[in-house]
């Protein structure tokens, strides 16, 4: 019998992440890539606070550009309530939360967040922080 690990699942937010805000929405550097070496590894799901209208808006942009996987489009996006991304929404217990504010984090959930450098003007193309 072949028994297969369940992946992680990571969560992770869009803007200021893996692009730069939802009016410029330029890719950073090396997010390709990345999405699909941690699509190896993890489950995605997008967790924003900006609508889902916003969110397919920008995906399709993305996917279009060439700059995500096909895949990124039909991840899932979950919208928490109020500013706080709680694990709980997420619907698993080995969740992880790439986002690069602390203050977003359920006070007793820090072991879940993943930090990340914002990526913000001037965007250079040097940037490494999805390597």
């Amino acid at each position: 019998m072949n028994k297969h690990k369940q992946k992680t699942l990571l969560c992770m937010d869009l803007e200021v992440k893996l692009i730069s805000n939802a009016v410029s929405q330029l890719p950073r550097p090396g997010l390709y890539t990345f999405l699909e070496a941690v699509s190896e590894v993890c489950d995605l799901m997008l967790h924003k606070l900006v609508s889902s209208e916003r969110v397919n808006a920008i995906r399709k942009l993305l996917g279009v550009d060439g700059v995500t996987p096909a895949w990124f489009l039909d991840l899932p996006v979950l919208h928490p309530t109020g500013t706080i991304k709680d694990k709980v929404r997420c619907g698993r217990s080995d969740a992880m939360l790439l986002d690069d504010q602390a203050v977003v984090v359920a006070s007793d959930e820090e072991p879940w967040w993943i930090p990340i450098a914002e990526y913000l003007p001037p965007y250079s193309d040097h940037d490494r922080e999805l390597i």
